[in-house]
């Protein structure tokens, strides 16, 4: 149900009265002031409208028989803590009669009942129903800041624990190449006049220092892309098959040449190499270890029109449409990754959302069952003017287009 079908049942009255044309007439009336009215046949209809939304009812005394009474308390009594829907009878005037009593005792203490002796005028009716109507929205207010204020905590508790599971991850992580460094630094205090011998030392402190500059680095990037900052760019004259080919040669040699690169040209640009190179990394380690065991991942490079495409391609189980929109914010991972044996911290597809933007374009992914799934990178030859110290007579900053990622 739209929105602004709810709006409206939420608006509308609901009319009961059973005798001649009075339901016809009070609806007439109260349309003429505005107020859309709903004439219903009996208390069962009340009640089974009332479920779909009401902004109050208006019933004649003559129609609150007992057995009705009985359904219209329970619906009244089942109300949310936030609704009270207020309820007018219309009853014969002079002394109180049974009906009267009768409707009054079985909806308190939950009901909200305002009783009209007749003959009521036209006036105080339209203005009690006003009444009515006002109040009734106020508790949708009322509402709509309590489902606002729930989404938000719940959306609280989900973050606090990404970031429980984060800081476990960061401590696990950091603490390996801490302790390689310290054992390789205690090693070379213990015999200072043998450091030559020992320099693979030294070379082990300063590689596993690396590492974690770079994790520092990963954590503080992720930090401006999801605060809505664009990643600093150092902007240069490079080629892209050569930048993607470095990465290739790298990840072989660690993944028994996995990796395989198609590129029929050059592209030539001016981009970020090292942003380009960390993105690239991070979708082919992505394939590596969430694609079909022992299968290729194929990145290919083009150049269409003004822009560079660099596309990423694995086989293996397809991403859930779920997935693919979440998975390029910052922790998140696909249920299969969560499955997996595989440790991550959820940061890699934030990077490079963040660095695809930065350079003025987009990425999106394609993911099947029989074709696999495919990151695609599409970023313009020159990337100057969409630095956000461009001038005012480039090109501006087009919007990026992000479909979710995989991881």
């Amino acid at each position: 149900m739209t929105t602004e079908t709810n709006r409206a049942l939420e608006q509308r009255v609901l009319v009961l009265a059973p005798i001649g044309r009075d339901a016809l007439v009070t609806r007439d009336v109260l349309a003429r002031a505005g107020i859309v009215a709903e004439p219903c046949a009996d208390l069962a209809e009340v009640c089974a409208k009332f479920e779909e939304g009401a902004g109050a009812l208006l019933l004649a005394e003559e129609a609150l028989t007992v057995s009705g009474l009985a359904l219209l308390s329970r619906a009244v009594g089942a109300q949310s803590p936030w609704s009270d829907v207020p309820i007018i009878i219309s009853t014969g005037a002079g002394e109180t009669t049974a009906a009267r009593v009768r409707a009054v005792s079985s909806l308190e203490p939950s009901g909200n009942v305002t009783i009209l002796e007749r003959p009521v005028r036209v006036f105080t009716m339209i203005t009690a129903v006003q009444s009515a109507l006002r109040g009734r929205a106020r508790q949708f207010q009322m509402r709509d800041l309590h489902l606002q204020l729930q989404r938000q905590m719940e959306s609280l508790t989900a973050e606090r624990e990404l970031r429980a599971r984060f800081v476990s991850l960061l401590a696990h992580d950091i603490r390996g190449p801490v302790t390689a460094a310290m054992l390789a630094a205690q090693v070379l205090l213990r015999s200072p006049e043998r450091l030559d011998p020992r320099r693979e030392l030294g070379v082990r402190i300063k590689r596993n220092l690396d590492r974690i500059e770079h994790m520092v680095r990963d954590i503080l990037d992720a930090s401006r892309v999801q605060a809505g900052q664009p990643l600093p760019l150092r902007l240069e004259g490079c080629e892209l098959k050569t930048i993607v080919a470095d990465v290739v040669e790298e990840l072989n040699l660690l993944h028994a040449d996995r990796v395989r690169l198609d590129a029929v040209e050059e592209v030539h640009g001016i981009w970020s190499a090292d942003e380009l190179r960390r993105a690239v990394w991070n979708l082919a380690t992505n394939g590596i270890k969430y694609g079909a065991p022992h299968s290729p991942v194929t990145i290919a490079i083009r150049r269409i029109g003004g822009r560079a495409r660099i596309s990423v391609h694995n086989k293996g189980a397809p991403l859930s449409p779920d997935d693919r929109r979440r998975l390029f914010e910052p922790f998140a991972r696909a249920r299969s990754a969560e499955a997996s044996s595989q440790v991550g911290w959820g940061l890699g597809l934030t990077l490079v959302r963040g660095c695809v933007e930065a350079h003025g374009g987009q990425v999106t992914v394609e993911s099947g069952v029989e074709e696999g799934t495919t990151f695609t990178i599409e970023v313009p030859l020159d990337s100057r003017p969409f630095q956000p110290r461009a001038s005012a007579t480039e090109a501006p900053n087009p919007p990026s287009t992000v479909v979710a990622g995989a991881w």
